[in-house]
């Protein structure tokens, strides 16, 4: 698969949309109300992806190896269950492509692939995610 760089339209060229809405243009619930706010979003002009402009921003890797390394430190994860944590994070899309991805995609990703490794339940793993 071909990473994009990312070349952002013009500021004139920006499309509005719901402020909460995700890189698979699904909404997510933002207030009780049900009603959204909208907002200008820029656009990749290569790809066509849409930025996410969203209070739940993406987190590069490093982020996600440091919990995984404050999990580590507090249970036993050996080196090879960290090791192979990170492998299956590599083979994720959502945590190089930064640009269109949601916080909340990388961290269902991440827990499933803690879960996967090292035999913690989930709200253990939500503990250490902040």
């Amino acid at each position: 698969m071909v990473r994009c760089c990312h070349e952002s339209c013009g500021r004139d060229h920006r499309v509005w949309l719901p402020e909460n809405i995700n890189i698979s243009g699904n909404m997510r619930n933002k207030g009780s109300s049900g009603t959204s706010d909208i907002a200008l979003h820029p656009w990749c002009v290569l790809c066509g992806c849409v930025k996410n402009i969203s209070d739940d921003r993406a987190r590069k890797m490093g982020y996600w190896i440091n919990v995984l390394s404050k999990i580590a430190r507090r249970y036993s994860v050996t080196q090879s269950q960290k090791r192979l944590v990170v492998k299956e994070l590599e083979s994720y899309g959502c945590f190089d492509e930064l640009y269109g991805t949601t916080g909340s995609a990388q961290k269902e990703a991440f827990v499933k692939a803690v879960k996967k490794y090292c035999s913690l339940c989930e709200s253990t793993i939500d503990s250490f995610i902040f």
